[in-house]
Formats: C-alpha cells, sequence, structure tokens
C-alpha cells in the first residue's frame, strides 16, 4: 500500500472526508438559515429586512414565521416567509426556492405575495394620493 492510499484510507476512517456529496434538497433548518442569510437586491439580509420592516411599520407588518415544504420530485426546498398586515389574517406569500451543492437561494416569483399585496395597498391608495405622477 503506497502512502498516499495509507493516508486516505485513516482520513476517511476519522470521518475527515466526506464519502458523499452534500444532498442538493437540504434539511428544514438549513433551508431556513440559508433564506435568512440571503442578500436581497438592496444589499441586506432577508432577516435584518424582516426585523427593519417590523420596526419601522409600528405593528403593521408583523413577522408571523418560516413555512418549508418539501415537493415530491423537486431538487429545492420551498422556503415561504409568513406575515400579518394590520389586523388582517396571517398569510405565507413571500416564497424562495432553496437548494445546496452549492448553496443557491432565489425569490420564487419577485411579484407574488407581499409585492403584490403592497400595489394592492397602493392602488386602493391612488385615489387619496396628493401628487400628480402623469
Amino acid at each position: 500500500m503506497t502512502r498516499l492510499s495509507l493516508l486516505g484510507a485513516i482520513l476517511l476512517a476519522m470521518g475527515a472526508v466526506p464519502t458523499h456529496a452534500e444532498p442538493f434538497v437540504p434539511g428544514d433548518r438549513r433551508a431556513v438559515d440559508l433564506v435568512k442569510a440571503h442578500v436581497t437586491d438592496g444589499y441586506v439580509t432577508v432577516a435584518r429586512t424582516i426585523a427593519y420592516a417590523e420596526r419601522a411599520s409600528r405593528g403593521a407588518f408583523a413577522f408571523a414565521g418560516y413555512r418549508v415544504e418539501d415537493r415530491p420530485g423537486e431538487p429545492f426546498k420551498h422556503v415561504r416567509i409568513c406575515y400579518q398586515l394590520g389586523i388582517d389574517p396571517p398569510t405565507c406569500n413571500v416564497e424562495y426556492l432553496v437548494g445546496t451543492n452549492p448553496p443557491h437561494v432565489e425569490p420564487s416569483d419577485r411579484y407574488d405575495g407581499l409585492g403584490r399585496d403592497l400595489r394592492r395597498i397602493e392602488a386602493a391608495l391612488d385615489p387619496y394620493n396628493p401628487y400628480d405622477w402623469r
């Protein structure tokens, strides 16, 4: 046995060399951690964005947790961010697709969920807007 193969056998026995690659579908906890740490287009992590929204809205926006879904046959997890606007019931409309090997987080649909809800609120308030943007 050569030195290199002997060293490889020792490292393998000690668990220093992984026997298989990391799976593409992360565990639920890992998927949520990846979403929390994901840097948005605004150069801030998702977790910090949520914390700021709660502080700045003074109760109009409330974070309600994460919901993780694993659909059969898909090489990624769906992580939904749940929130509550005012007195409306909580909803989980902000969705990220999360995979590993390499770690990857991307919005499911940028104009769904909270973005759609905020546009709906803006449209409802538009008649009362004192500025004419046309």
